[in-house]
C-alpha cells in the first residue's frame, strides 16, 4: 500500500507549530500556536491564502525564519512559486518594521505612530488577516488585560477606522468587536 504524501497545508501547519514549539501567550500560558490557528480558521474564508497567511503572520518577527527562507519552504512543501511568493509578500507585509531593535532611538510612541502609517498602505489581503489579528487580540485583552484594554481599543478603532480596504465584512465585525469591548468596559 502505498502512503499518501501530505498536503501542503498540513506540511506548513506542522513546520509553524514546529518553529514556535515552547513560546507561550503571555498571562494564559496558552501555547502560542493556538493564537496563529484562530487567526488561519478566520482569514481562511475571506481571502486568498487566508489559512497560510493567517499562521505565518508573526513568523517574521517572533522566529530567525528570513522572507527567502519562508519562500524556499513553502515550495518545498509544494505550493507553486507564485502562490509561495504572494503568502510571503502578505507576511512581510504583516511583520513590524518600527520596532525597537531596528530603531532603538525613536520612542515607542513615535514608532508605534509609524508603524499605524505604514499599515494603512498594506494590502487588501494583508488588512484582512490583520482583522482577524485584532479580533483575537481583543478577546484576549478583554479576558486577560482589561485595565489596559480601554485605551487598546480605542487605538484599535483609530487604526481600523482607516484599514478599510480588506474584506469588507471583516472589517465591518472588527469596528463591530471593538465597539461591544468599549461598551462592556463601560458598563462594568
Amino acid at each position: 500500500m502505498l502512503k499518501r504524501k501530505a498536503s501542503p497545508k498540513v506540511l506548513l501547519k506542522k513546520w509553524v507549530k514546529y518553529k514556535y514549539r515552547g513560546k507561550k501567550i503571555r498571562i494564559t500560558g496558552k501555547p502560542y500556536y493556538t493564537h496563529l490557528t484562530a487567526v488561519s480558521k478566520m482569514a481562511a474564508r475571506c481571502t486568498l491564502f487566508g489559512s497560510e497567511i493567517g499562521l505565518c503572520h508573526d513568523l517574521l518577527e517572533d522566529t530567525t525564519i528570513t522572507p527567502g527562507e519562508l519562500m524556499t519552504t513553502l515550495v518545498n512543501f509544494g505550493y507553486q512559486s507564485n502562490d509561495a511568493i504572494y503568502i510571503t509578500s502578505v507576511v512581510k507585509e504583516l511583520t513590524d518594521v518600527f520596532t525597537p531593535l531596528a530603531y532603538p532611538r525613536l520612542k515607542k510612541r513615535e514608532r508605534k505612530a509609524k508603524e499605524n502609517k505604514r499599515l494603512l498602505l498594506i494590502s487588501p489581503g494583508a488588512q484582512t488577516v490583520k482583522y482577524c489579528d485584532l479580533i483575537y487580540n481583543i478577546d484576549w485583552m478583554l479576558i486577560n488585560n482589561r485595565k489596559k484594554a480601554q485605551k487598546y481599543l480605542k487605538k484599535k478603532k483609530w487604526l481600523i477606522n482607516r484599514l478599510d480596504k480588506g474584506n469588507d465584512q471583516l472589517h465591518f465585525t472588527t469596528l463591530k468587536v471593538i465597539k461591544a469591548g468599549l461598551k462592556s468596559l463601560k458598563d462594568n
